[in-house]
């Protein structure tokens, strides 16, 4: 070790590995391009070649070196039985051969079952040497190690890392030096897996190390001004494939291909995700990890294996038993104190985690629990003890504080240590005077409630979590007889009702965050509480919920489901609740605005003469009655929603509401959810520039953190009353956390009006508040209405002539609504599959392999490309302008203000659900600009003469690329210089600089993007945001987004690319992936296009599973489906009484009369009428007779397109041979017609005569 490094105690070491398909054993994957989850690792996205299958399976050991794919160097060989040798460069070799050109090739040995662990967090400057203004303690000072910042060299160009030897070496001896053969585990992970669409960490293994290589320096052809060594050493493990090892592998593999065989097998809930706590533990490659946290890791295995096998058929018991035997070694190795170094930094010292490696290193035993509390109280009554203390800053009057604590004071302080907290989690939890609590908690409320740490700490960025406060008061068997919890922080037991609570508030938490859920059923907390990664188990059940259900009120509250079984909720979403229904209930029955206009003529003055044919007149006149009729409810009401689809006509009337004097002149507040929502909201209205972002107003209001992205309702801070009216678009984006902040920051509001459509995805978050209310304020299926109007409720039916409600891109995207559908709608699946559907086409591909090809052949076709190599062609489709022979990406600014690549963003987009996969949009980005951006790439890997900036980051992203901004930032630097500038989350736009022009000498560096949502803005992002090895850009490639990106954005025409067996697919994801284009959409589809079919049905909503109760306490019913079991609310369904689901209010009705009566019947049964498969509502077979009834129900025929496609479908019946029934003497086949009628609604007495003329 050299001099400077420093021994710390012994540390556990994560390892990053890259995603292999076939197991880690020195081989290239069996299919190296399938294979896009190892992309999200900077140095294979840039280093994979689309060759590479060529040597699908082939040993590292047979290739060459010029032929070894990039994941070797990501340790993705840690399982090989065999040496691979590499041949190192030193990155600067070349670009910078003044101080660099002398490193000579240096041979790297990757030994046998090693991982060549580089610890990136380590190397890093800023890391290193601290950033006060970033809030960075350096590890240099904090362990006051021998590191030299003036030992780093003068450098011709900006580097973020450590480049002297010597540095380098006490930064690596130090990592290196706490990982102890035999003691020390190695955590294997991935960043990215295609077992679950989601950003957390991966646990792939886990086993000893059992050495660690020495430093390797360079060789050097030259005496010169710099020396370095390698930033690799091989980590030595115990863990073996396919025998017995001393750890485990977690079967992931085989979990996959059981998914092959059997889709429904639900993959993400096998997967053992890293300690949400423990991000930074899992970050940079390779970091330390103390024992606590090593625990935790063991638990999410044990709990991810269970799981496995219960799902499917793999082996785990000897993987389980190897880490029970490892937690219970692990506990008497953390000792009672894991939170040591946070807790004596809380305390005051500034060294304390530093002090609490040494206070380890001088007392701590083998085998022996070790009380480091006991410890330092020794060393305060005899410093000579240990004389360290005093060197670290442990001095005499810190002894002296510490013998003067209050009895409280050090049972709070022992009570954070015995919690792995971080430093700023323990300050918090320790200094009253900087506790953040809410409610407020004083040191006697935390010592009889540990929990209270975690429940309390809600608005924290880093929340304390609940698992750190569990491993404190319930450590290991050998720590709890060694040193129990005293009164009254101990437990009586596993299902103390302190951890009891604490408990059900993280699973409320959790239900938040990955499902949306504002309240679990009691049954489901026992569920979810048993499958938690907790020891000892917390054997929650309904009994322990019922006996301690005073102590849970208060902290939690308590609800109610539909079938009366007890919930729970979080008290944040009571107060939302009850804000937002309060609202809701007040505005509505509030006396209406005094307001006379000429409703209509508002209406035709904005839309021009009513068209001359005369079906178009019909159904445009009808299209107008309904827009005068919603606009007097818009205007008149305090509080109304404006529904429906795209093409309606909604910002139509939002333009000519905002035009009214008594609302223009009152001040109008345009807000959205997105950037471009908040664009196209400005366009219509004609108001460019008025608009806000949710977060850009209510972040103004303190209502809203941009470091931890969370809305709240704040009663002390100032409201805004500049504006009567506010109007919010896309609002079925918004979570309960946002609307209710909203209301809570607005006042003197004489009318709010939200926008949206109810039937898209629902948000990324807590509820589902717009369809909420929407359906509160509804009117009733039965009996129709038209206008669709009610208090506060304006709905627009009729599809306006530019988008048409007969376009076949709107009869499509209609079967995905969950709305009733006419009788004639069910034409679209046979026209999509022969390709007579207007305004779309479904393409198919055949397996993994052909998804690229037939991508690049409808963008060549769509974007009219003179073939698949027509990279200027491409260009000019993404604003791109063509100047002798070259192609340049213009800011608006530089074209007068107008016509900027950026405003070209929007031309065209391609979609898919997933991000892995050849079909996702990692993959897709990436073959999208390696297709097409041959020419851009090579001018940004030039060297010399070079113009552009070098590519950035893991994408490799260049000038002239679609890239999309993928979180909200108010700081960025703009030109021209902005106040406040803001740029949103999915916000899209054309990377226009920089370019080397005129009198610069130097390439540029930072890319340059203006965004289509606000045009002669070029917002800066700079280059050292794409560097470090695990870092997270703001910024990536936009060409492939997934569907729930596009939300709220719309493209003239879209490619949405579906792959087979996708689970992610859901009926409201696929409605509104049909519904972001405005011409043409391409569906480039894997499995039978019609088998998307099934994704129409009721069971196949994702905003049925969402169980909130902000008008009506949900019902939870099972219903199965080809998927497997869900649990839907049936609130949301129209459920027979023999578990069938049906689209409507009528069809229920229908399907209840006929099994009252005994009719058997069968639900949509295929049909094929005119060589075309239909579905009629009921098919009655009468065995006695021979005869057979297709009965069909039909809703406003009044609607002209409706009644067309009727018509067709019926004429369609009467040539096959099938007979109405009031003409049905003799006939076989029998048709069936109901209907409704406006403000009447069903006939029962006539379903129920033509019953019995059934049943004979």
């Amino acid at each position: 070790m050299i001099a400077g490094a420093r021994r710390l105690s012994r540390q556990h070491v994560t390892i990053r590995v890259p995603w292999h398909d076939t197991g880690w054993t020195g081989r290239v994957c069996a299919a190296p391009s399938a294979n896009t989850s190892c992309l999200v690792l900077s140095r294979i996205a840039k280093g994979k070649r689309s060759d590479q299958d060529a040597l699908a399976g082939r040993p590292f050991l047979e290739l060459e070196q010029s032929e070894l794919p990039p994941c070797v160097e990501e340790r993705v060989s840690f399982l090989s039985e065999h040496d691979i040798i590499l041949r190192k460069q030193h990155p600067y070799k070349i670009r910078s051969p003044e101080t660099h050109g002398h490193f000579g090739e240096t041979v790297l040995r990757l030994e046998a079952y090693s991982a060549a662990c580089v610890p990136f967090g380590w190397m890093l400057r800023r890391q290193v040497e601290g950033d006060e203004r970033g809030g960075i303690v350096g590890k240099a000072d904090a362990l006051r190690l021998g590191y030299d910042p003036a030992r780093e060299p003068e450098l011709p160009f900006e580097t973020s890392w450590i480049q002297d030897k010597h540095n380098q070496l006490v930064m690596l001896d130090t990592f290196f030096g706490a990982l102890e053969p035999q003691g020390s585990l190695c955590v294997f992970y991935a960043k990215r897996t295609p077992l679950a669409e989601d950003n957390r960490r991966v646990i792939i293994g886990v086993a000893r190390v059992t050495g660690v290589g020495g430093a390797t320096e360079y060789n050097y052809t030259a005496p010169g001004p710099l020396e370095g060594v390698l930033w690799e050493r091989c980590v030595r493990h115990s863990l073996r494939p396919g025998g017995a090892s001393d750890g485990f592998l977690m079967p992931y593999h085989n979990l996959l291909a059981g998914a092959q065989a059997d889709p429904t097998l639900d993959l993400a809930s096998c997967v053992a995700f890293a300690p949400d706590d423990q991000f930074s533990a899992y970050s940079y490659a390779s970091e330390h990890l103390d024992d606590d946290a090593a625990i935790a890791s063991l638990l999410a295995c044990a709990a991810a294996l269970r799981a496995s096998a219960e799902r499917a058929e793999v082996e785990v018991g000897p993987a389980l038993k190897w880490i029970d035997a490892e937690i219970a070694r692990l506990w008497t190795a953390r000792g009672i104190y894991p939170g040591l170094g946070s807790a004596l930094s809380a305390f005051g010292l500034d060294l304390g985690g530093l002090l609490a490696h040494e206070i380890v290193r001088a007392g701590a035993e083998e085998g022996k629990v070790f009380d480091a509390f006991a410890f330092i109280d020794a060393f305060v009554a005899d410093p000579r003890r240990f004389p360290q203390g005093e060197q670290l800053g442990f001095g005499a009057s810190f002894r002296e504080k510490w013998k003067g604590l209050p009895t409280d004071r050090r049972r709070l302080l022992e009570l954070v240590g015995r919690c792995n907290l971080h430093p700023a989690q323990a300050l918090r939890a320790y200094q009253p005077s900087i506790r953040t609590f809410v409610p407020a908690a004083t040191d006697a409320d935390i010592i009889a409630n540990p929990y209270i740490m975690f429940e309390r700490d809600e608005a924290a960025v880093d929340r304390i979590s609940f698992t750190a406060i569990d491993r404190g008061v319930f450590p290991g068997n050998a720590v709890r007889e060694a040193a129990p919890l005293e009164p009254p922080a101990r437990m009586a037991d596993a299902i103390d009702r302190r951890r009891v609570r604490a408990l059900v508030m993280d699973l409320l938490e959790q239900a938040v965050s990955e499902a949306g859920h504002t309240l679990l059923p009691r049954s489901w907390v026992v569920r979810r509480a048993h499958a938690a990664p907790l020891e000892p188990k917390c054997a929650v059940d309904e009994d322990v919920l019922a006996t301690n259900a005073d102590w849970i009120k208060e902290g939690l509250a308590e609800a109610r489901t539909g079938s009366g079984e007890p919930a729970y909720k979080l008290k944040r979403y009571v107060a939302s609740r009850d804000m937002i229904g309060s609202a809701v209930r007040k505005r509505v029955a509030a006396r209406r605005h005094e307001l006379a206009h000429a409703w209509r003529k508002l209406v035709d003055a904005e839309l021009g003469q009513l068209p001359a044919n005369a079906d178009d007149r019909k159904e445009e006149e009808r299209a107008r009655q309904e827009k005068a009729a919603a606009l007097e409810l818009l205007a008149r009401s305090r509080f109304s929603v404006l529904i429906g689809p795209a093409g309606s006509g909604k910002t139509t009337l939002l333009k000519i509401l905002c035009d009214l004097p008594q609302v223009r002149d009152r001040g109008v507040l345009l807000l959205a959810p997105t950037g471009k929502a908040r664009v196209r909201l400005e366009e219509a209205t004609r108001r460019l520039g008025q608009g806000k972002t949710l977060a850009q107003f209510l972040q103004g209001l303190d209502r809203y953190d941009g470091a931890s992205g969370r809305y709240y309702w704040n009663p002390a801070a100032p409201r805004e009353k500049g504006y009567r009216t506010v109007i919010v678009d896309e609002c079925s984006m918004l979570t309960e956390d946002q609307l209710a902040a909203l209301l809570d920051g607005i006042e003197g509001v004489d009318r709010l009006v939200l926008v949206g459509d109810p039937r898209q995805l629902p948000p990324i978050g807590a509820g589902k508040p717009f369809v909420d209310i929407c359906r509160q304020l509804a009117p009733p299926e039965q009996p129709p209405l038209f206008p669709r109007l009610a208090d506060g409720y304006a709905e627009l039916t009729v599809i306006g002539r530019q988008r048409g409600s007969g376009r076949g891109d709107v009869l499509l995207a209609r079967q995905f609504s969950g709305e009733p559908l006419d009788p004639g709608a069910d034409e679209v699946w046979d026209a999509l599959a022969e390709g007579t559907l207007d305004h779309v086409r479904a393409v198919r591909w055949a397996g993994p392999s052909t998804v690229e090809q037939t991508l690049v052949a409808e963008l060549v076709s769509g974007l009219q490309l003179s073939g698949p190599d027509d990279e200027a062609g491409f260009e000019q489709s993404l604003g791109g302008s063509s100047y002798e022979g070259n192609i340049y990406f213009w800011a608006a600014r530089e074209v007068g203000g107008e016509g900027g690549a950026a405003s070209c963003s929007h031309n065209w987009q391609i979609l898919s659900p997933i991000r892995a996969g050849l079909a996702g949009v990692d993959a897709l980005n990436l073959a999208v600009q390696r297709r097409f951006r041959v020419k851009a790439r090579a001018w940004a890997e030039q060297t010399r003469w070079a113009k552009i900036p070098k590519p950035a980051g893991p994408q490799g992203l260049l000038w002239g690329d679609k890239v999309i901004n993928v979180r909200n930032n108010g700081r960025r630097r703009t030109y021209p210089a902005q106040k406040n500038a803001y740029v949103a989350n999915g916000d899209i736009g054309i990377v226009v600089g920089g370019f080397k022009r005129g009198k610069m000498t130097k390439r540029p560096r930072h890319l340059e993007v203006e965004f289509n949502s606000q045009p002669g803005v070029q917002f800066t992002y700079p280059y050292w945001e794409f560097s470090g090895d695990d870092g997270s850009p703001e910024l990536e490639l936009a060409y492939a987004l997934t569907v729930h990106k596009t939300q709220g954005s719309q493209f003239g025409q879209t490619f949405l690319v579906l792959p087979k067996h996708c689970r992610p697919l859901t009926r409201e994801l696929l409605y509104t992936a049909l519904t972001r284009q405005r011409d043409q959409l391409v569906i480039l589809h894997e499995d039978d296009v019609g088998a998307l079919r099934r994704y129409a049905d009721p069971a196949a909503s994702e905003i049925a599973r969402r169980m909130t109760d902000l008008f009506q306490e949900p019902l939870p019913t099972e219903v199965v489906t080809a998927a497997g079991p869900k649990f839907l609310d049936q609130h949301l369904l129209h459920r027979t009484s023999r578990n069938e689901l049906v689209r409507s209010k009528a069809e229920l009705a229908i399907a209840e009369k006929l099994i009252a009566m005994g009719v058997k019947y069968v639900y949509e049964q295929p049909l094929v009428l005119g060589g075309r498969t239909r579905w009629p509502d009921f098919t009655i077979e009468d065995d006695a007779s021979g005869i057979i009834y297709y009965w069909e129900h039909l809703g406003l025929l009044s609607d002209p397109a409706y009644a067309r496609r009727w018509a067709a479908k019926r004429a369609a019946y009467l040539a096959e041979g099938v007979r109405p029934i009031e003409d049905a003497a003799g006939a076989d086949r029998v048709l069936i017609e109901t209907g409704e009628v406006e403000g009447a609604g069903l006939d029962m007495l006539e379903v129920e005569r033509l019953a019995r003329i059934v049943l004979g």
